[in-house]
């Protein structure tokens, strides 16, 4: 193998490296978007939901990135999507409300007042919009976010940085205020 095929290897899974970043960010909005929304239908209020400065919700990105790998390379319906991502997600927003209550020391949602709930961490109206979320991300959004796969590396891997830094950047801010 030539050391341009090698360093070209190296660029590509760079390059798709910076599109999961930009996926990431786009989940991580999606999400604050619908808990920004949910908050305005139900409360009437906006209430600048998530812990970071930026709109992004990082839970919702990590959410997003799961269910790529789980379901990368192959075409799924929409039900499936729906059915598989709500369990899928439930279980990533059971897991993650342990140490995210133990580190911050409480829990950044709680569905207490909300019917069919377990300890507040989980319940299944947040488990069917979570399903309904993943699959409108899978079907609408990811496919756009694969359009970037046509632009010059350089944007896509540019674009890709950018979010990082300013992610990594708000994140140290935000952590080290608490």
């Amino acid at each position: 193998m030539s050391r341009e095929t090698v360093n070209n290897d190296q660029i590509n899974k760079f390059t798709l490296l910076m599109t999961y970043m930009i996926e990431f960010t786009a989940g991580s909005l999606w999400g604050w978007l619908y808990e920004e929304g949910l908050e305005l239908i139900v409360n009437h209020a906006y209430s600048d939901r998530g812990l970071l400065h930026m709109p992004l919700i990082p839970i919702y990105g990590f959410g997003c990135l799961l269910l790529l790998l789980l379901y990368r390379g192959k075409e799924y319906s929409a039900p499936f999507i729906f059915i598989s991502s709500a369990v899928l997600t439930t279980l990533l927003e059971l897991i993650a409300s342990y140490p995210l209550k133990k580190i911050l020391g409480y829990l950044p949602w709680y569905y207490g007042a909300w019917p069919l709930n377990y300890e507040g961490r989980i319940s299944l109206f947040s488990s069917l919009l979570f399903g309904l979320l993943a699959a409108v991300f899978m079907k609408l959004i990811h496919p756009q976010c694969r359009r970037l796969e046509k632009a010059p590396p350089a944007v896509v891997n540019t674009l890709g940085i950018v979010f990082l830094l300013a992610f990594l950047t708000d994140t140290a801010f935000t952590f080290a205020r608490i």
